[in-house]
């Protein structure tokens, strides 16, 4: 069930039967770093064809239409799908004209990336695509952290449920993904488990600390830390909260202070330090972001989630976040 009250979302999408092949089908699209730069654009007609590859929803916020991105793998062909995992990525610009995480990849490999992570597992995988990164629609370094873009990822989550009748979500997200996922704690009831990795989740506050209080001027943006009043009581769903105490990009101090808002507020929430990110900003933990989202979806108990992860290597290097 949708709470994102303020999002007026249309999803018209072509008619779509979830048949036996209810996964998105590898492509030979590429991810051009200098499109995300400039902005994706994706008009009607083209992402039909998407769409028919499961690649794709149509969404339509504030009167504009958008082509968003996702890619599937381990559905239930015949539906419902009770439980599904997803992923939302980090941002992928660092400022105007630098990009990352796009260079090298496309469709066929973050297809491939689902499956691995499905099979692994044992449950249904979706890659949410943010706007203007990993090929959907939009202009990344604009859109980032707006509420707009809460607006989208949402109505796009929503076209997804629909589409593949999913019950419930496992949803998890880095650093900006991270962010999103915990704004939608307060405006959905269709969350079981949340997994916050290197989230900016008290954003606000992550400006001050990090120097940038003259944005709060002048930057309009959505803040988690903000809606923790509003995150509706679910004594069964699982909130994971991870972070390396030596981050730079997204202090530590503000990760914690987001965590204990949610304790004071009595939902279900853990936070796991972890000294496993790579240097100099120690920012990055998606493999152990995913690895929480992936065992929180299959059932796994809370303490053998928080021993696999303490047990897990460093993290890897890797393009996709």
């Amino acid at each position: 069930m949708r709470l994102f009250n303020v999002v007026v979302a249309t999803l018209a999408f072509s008619a779509f039967p979830v048949g036996a092949n209810a996964q998105s089908l590898p492509d030979p699209e590429m991810f051009d770093p200098a499109k995300v730069i400039a902005g994706i654009e994706i008009d009607r007609s083209d992402c039909e064809k998407m769409e028919a590859k499961q690649t794709a929803v149509w969404v339509k916020v504030e009167g504009k239409g958008y082509c968003l991105r996702y890619y599937a793998s381990g559905l239930n062909s015949n539906g419902p799908n009770p439980v599904v995992a997803a992923w939302v990525p980090g941002d992928v610009m660092g400022g105007p004209k630098s990009v990352g995480h796009q260079k090298g990849i496309g469709v066929s490999s973050m297809v491939a990336q689902s499956k691995s992570l499905s099979d692994r597992y044992g449950v249904p995988w979706i890659f949410v695509a943010r706007p203007g990164s990993y090929g959907s629609a939009g202009k990344h370094y604009e859109i980032r952290h707006k509420p707009l873009e809460a607006k989208l990822v949402a109505a796009q989550i929503d076209a997804l449920k629909e589409r593949y009748r999913i019950g419930h979500w496992a949803l998890g997200g880095h650093s900006g993904g991270g962010t999103l996922v915990a704004e939608f704690l307060a405006r959905r009831d269709d969350i079981q488990c949340a997994v916050l990795s290197s989230a900016a989740a008290a954003y606000r506050e992550r400006l001050k600390q990090r120097g940038f209080a003259k944005r709060l001027k002048s930057e309009v943006f959505f803040d988690p830390y903000d809606m923790l009043d509003q995150i509706p009581s679910q004594p069964d769903r699982r909130i994971f909260v991870l972070a390396d105490p030596r981050e730079t990009n997204i202090p530590f101090a503000t990760q914690k202070l987001y965590f204990d808002g949610l304790k004071a507020k009595g939902h279900a929430a853990w936070m796991l330090p972890l000294e496993k990110a790579l240097a100099p900003k120690y920012h990055s933990l998606v493999d152990f972001g995913e690895a929480a989202t992936g065992m929180c979806a299959n059932g796994t108990q809370t303490k053998a989630i928080l021993q696999t992860l303490q047990g897990m290597p460093s993290q890897s290097e890797r393009i996709t976040n």
